[in-house]
């Protein structure tokens, strides 16, 4: 089974890795290091906003490709839906629309995810976190462009979600990843049962991300 992990910078990706990985579940980190333009991009985004998010799309299948088990399963800190939320934020005209396209090809070829874990938290807490944690492509980063971020995520999922993928929504200031453990282990075992309860379309368009 292949589960992607939705979510913008801060909300707790890698401290849920992190938590699974010691419950004994496989998890897959996106290389941000493989992406060149990535610095540029944030610098500069008219200019390298193209490069970064096809590098991103191009290593991010390869990624899938490369470690989807056809037996047990498989957690990516990453997602397609994520991608697709990056390429209508960062990228405008021709050049939007191309980095559609391609994610629309390469997940056709590639296949979707059986589950998606769509984490989610306010811009201010987002913001606090990457502070707190000093990654330098993250200098400039701002309040602003977390919550148009968030509001992207919000608009792809419910929009994943309306064409039937099953998504799991997790607000990760409700639930501590990295203390509340009892919470982290009932996720982990639902995964392994394949009882994990989903959210509703409806469900989608109420929680406060959705702009």
């Amino acid at each position: 089974m292949r589960v992607e992990i939705i979510g913008g910078m801060g909300v707790g990706k890698t401290t849920l890795c992190s938590a699974f990985t010691r419950l004994g579940l496989r998890c897959v980190s996106e290389n941000l290091d493989n992406n060149p333009y990535l610095n540029l991009a944030y610098r500069d985004p008219v200019t390298y906003g193209f490069y970064s998010q096809l590098s991103f799309y191009l290593g991010n299948f390869f990624t899938l490709r490369e470690n989807t088990a056809a037996d047990g399963i498989t957690v990516f800190d990453f997602s397609t839906v994520t991608d697709r939320a990056y390429a209508t934020l960062f990228l405008k005209d021709k050049a939007q629309e191309i980095a559609l396209e391609t994610i629309d090809f390469l997940e056709e070829k590639e296949g979707k995810a059986d589950l998606y874990l769509y984490l989610t938290c306010s811009p201010e807490t987002q913001i606090r976190r990457i502070r707190k944690r000093n990654r330098a492509h993250e200098a400039g980063v701002t309040l602003e462009f977390i919550s148009n971020l968030e509001s992207h995520l919000a608009r792809h999922t419910l929009r994943a979600a309306e064409r039937g993928a099953r998504i799991r929504a997790i607000d990760t200031e409700k639930f501590d990843l990295l203390n509340d453990s009892a919470f982290v282990t009932d996720l982990g075992e639902n995964l392994m049962s394949g009882s994990v309860p989903l959210a509703t379309v409806t469900q989608l368009r109420e929680m406060r991300v959705v702009a």
